[in-house]
């Protein structure tokens, strides 16, 4: 048993059960209350008494100490405050730990045998009185060791098994069931009586408590078996570490069972084909809206405007820039502009349903501490803003990196345009100063002929067939080289996408997951490290 391995078990149970929204405010408070109790000396341990009204509490500590210690009447409720029965040798020692419980009703004793032991008698857990049993359930929670005093009359009073047996039996490594009063029966009666508590016991999860049977009223004669018990030479130490540990690896435990990993293996609440059949609908959802096959036709579009520009000579600037200034090179031609416009082309609920559904069908299955903050993880708000910015993201980081393409044969696209273009320039001017010149002599003025046709027609029919040439090359080539960049700019698109919405949206069933393995793994340490 190490208690700082056990307390740190608590810690880390306390953060993961937070992370789930489970209530750990109990938890938080035993771990207060064990620090707290570390602080002080564990030289000796304190016992309580507890029981019921008129099981004889006070008698049976007035025989424990051989003197009239507190007070014992017919009258109930008799006692209301809890009264400390303490070693004179420890009375300094102890001043601050009865301080931290509230007691100031004092008694002291030579010590002897039970020196390291302080006995609290305290009030009645079923009293009349209400102040009473708050203060029971005030000190129990604090002290080291119990025993739990009934009668043969109130031996399976409802109180003392449903409200406080189950409750701190597992939470307490030396405590004993006392069956007090045990001279109002025969011998034979004690025996059937005992071993009825005994069964009782094993019902309420407490089969390691034991009984013994005590005659307070005959004073140290009627506690023989008791008074073994309280000398048998536990260390006071090791009963506040044992207390400590077990009250830690309940309160673990509690934590545990809220949030269904208490037995066996902290299993996914989603199974994994279950998950990525969801995760594959989201993601193709979501690149139905980015319109991918929109997306290559930009891209082709864009390619092509590129072209224009560099290979299509001085007419082809001149159209490039018609084309830009129009506004349709934004409207047709960007793939950047595109993308970010993503979401005015729909909404993504339809996307995440499948997500959603999935979520929500495991809710019946889940403990019902959980559905609360499982069912958060799955609101259409949330999914579709997570979505969201993973898709910007995503579509942020492919952006940053867009290249059209470009190609040297452009370039020589360009030149040999320009040099169509100067022919046709030629050839025009040479045609017209045919019907320009009037007044020159016809026979000055010599006409080349290629054949029946006059060279200005041919040199004007030649340019105009070979920028045909040169323009349908071009938009070949940037055509050709437009769609292998679109086609990979779609695929690194999709998969970019799809790998982000693997890894993004889910990310806080994932966290939500982990806690839960965090709270598995703090109970297999607490049940190692409190034992």
């Amino acid at each position: 048993m190490n208690v700082d391995r056990c307390l740190g078990s608590l810690d880390e149970a306390i953060a993961a059960a937070k992370a789930l929204g489970l209530d750990a405010s109990a938890a938080v408070v035993t771990r207060e209350t064990t620090r707290a109790r570390l602080g002080f000396p564990s030289s000796a341990y304190v016992l309580a008494l507890a029981g019921g009204t008129g099981v004889g509490k006070s008698t049976l500590l007035n025989a424990i100490a051989g003197e009239n210690v507190s007070l014992a009447s017919a009258r109930r409720p008799t006692t209301s405050e809890a009264v400390a029965w303490v070693p004179s040798s420890r009375g300094r020692e102890l001043a601050g730990l009865l301080q931290w419980l509230g007691i100031s009703e004092v008694r002291e004793h030579a010590g002897g045998a039970l020196a390291d032991v302080a006995v609290i008698d305290l009030p009645d857990f079923d009293s009349i009185a209400r102040a009473h049993r708050d203060r029971v359930d005030a000190l129990l929670p604090r002290v080291d060791a119990v025993l739990w005093i009934v009668d043969p009359e109130k031996y399976k009073d409802h109180v003392m098994h449903g409200a406080y047996l189950r409750e701190f039996a597992p939470r307490i490594r030396r405590q004993i069931v006392v069956l007090n009063r045990s001279d109002l029966l025969t011998p034979e009666d004690t025996r059937r009586v005992a071993d009825d508590m005994r069964d009782q016991l094993r019902k309420d999860g407490a089969a390691a408590v034991d009984v013994v049977a005590t005659r307070a009223r005959e004073g140290a004669a009627g506690i023989r078996e008791l008074r073994e018990w309280l000398e048998s030479g536990v260390e006071a130490k090791r009963v506040v570490a044992s207390r400590i540990a077990a009250e830690a690896r309940e309160a673990v435990r509690d934590l545990a069972a809220g949030a269904g990993v208490l037995e066996g293996t902290a299993a996914p609440l989603i199974a994994p084909a279950r998950r990525e059949r969801a995760l594959s609908s989201v993601a193709a959802g979501a690149l139905a809206l980015i319109d991918v096959a929109g997306l290559e036709r930009q891209a082709v579009a864009a390619t092509r405007f590129a072209a224009r520009r560099r290979g299509a000579g001085p007419l082809g600037r001149l159209t490039s820039a018609i084309y830009r200034l129009s506004g349709r090179a934004r409207t047709s031609a960007d793939p950047v502009d595109f993308l970010r416009r993503w979401q005015l082309r729909g909404s993504l609920a339809p996307a995440v349903e499948p997500l959603r559904d999935l979520v929500t069908s495991e809710l019946p299955s889940v403990p019902a501490p959980l559905r609360g903050a499982l069912a958060a993880l799955s609101a259409p708000a949330l999914l579709d803003h997570r979505l969201t910015e993973t898709i910007d993201r995503s579509l942020g980081a492919e952006t940053a990196n867009f290249q059209v393409p470009t190609s040297a044969l452009w370039s020589v696209i360009s030149i040999a345009q320009y040099a169509v273009t100067a022919l046709l320039v030629f050839s025009l001017l040479w045609f017209a100063s045919l019907f320009v010149i009037h007044d020159a002599p016809v026979g000055a003025i010599p006409v080349p002929y290629l054949g029946p046709v006059p060279t200005p027609v041919v040199l004007l029919a030649a340019s105009l067939l070979g920028g045909y040439i040169l323009a349908k090359l071009l938009g070949l080539h940037a055509g050709w080289l437009g769609r292998r960049w679109a086609k990979r700019v779609s695929a690194r698109i999709s998969r970019e996408v799809r790998q982000a919405i693997a890894d993004n949206l889910l990310v806080p069933l994932e966290q939500f997951e982990a806690s839960r393995a965090a709270l598995h793994n703090a109970v297999r340490a607490a049940d190692d490290g409190c034992s």
